[in-house]
């Protein structure tokens, strides 16, 4: 599915008010656009992004499965899923969709390193290190960022497993 000319402004116009934080603006854009266009790719992309921005979680949640069921090649939008998930139903759910998710892109730093976070919260501080380990080893660049986040505090405690 592709955009209509005609309502390529009106995406361009989503793209940059959401660039300038300002996600309502960005989803009155979206609106005016006819029927047949609001389902395709790049439109969902710009609602994902609204959604997140405006912390509306079970639309970002429907918006990234169907991202991940268009383009399930591309990571980002297992993650995006997860993410929603997390905060519109459980860590449990959002872990078991990183879970599948790790096996279809063992390369992707950002899938081990959410799982590390989940389990963290969820108490297992040995598989937490595990994820995060290998997230590390995927990218070294990430630890910076491991030490400051909140849901990688219990790692921080913990002498065994400390970042």
């Amino acid at each position: 599915m592709s955009i209509a000319a005609d309502d390529q402004p009106y995406l361009t116009r989503a793209e940059g008010f959401l660039g300038l934080g300002m996600s309502r603006e960005a989803e009155a854009e979206l609106a005016k656009m006819s029927p047949s266009t609001v389902a395709a790719p790049e439109v969902l992309v710009v609602r994902l992004a609204v959604y997140q921005e405006e912390r509306r979680w079970a639309a970002m949640q429907a918006a990234a499965q169907k991202l991940a069921t268009l383009d399930p090649g591309n990571s980002q939008w297992a993650v995006s899923l997860a993410y929603a998930t997390r905060r519109a139903e459980s860590i449990e759910a959002a872990r078991a969709i990183l879970m599948d998710a790790l096996d279809r892109f063992p390369t992707e730093a950002i899938i081990p390193y959410n799982l590390a976070c989940y389990d963290c919260q969820l108490g297992d501080l040995g598989a937490a290190r595990q994820f995060l380990d290998i997230s590390l080893r995927l990218a070294p660049e990430m630890k910076p960022m491991a030490r400051e986040d909140e849901d990688l505090k219990p790692l921080w405690d913990s002498p065994e497993t400390a970042c």
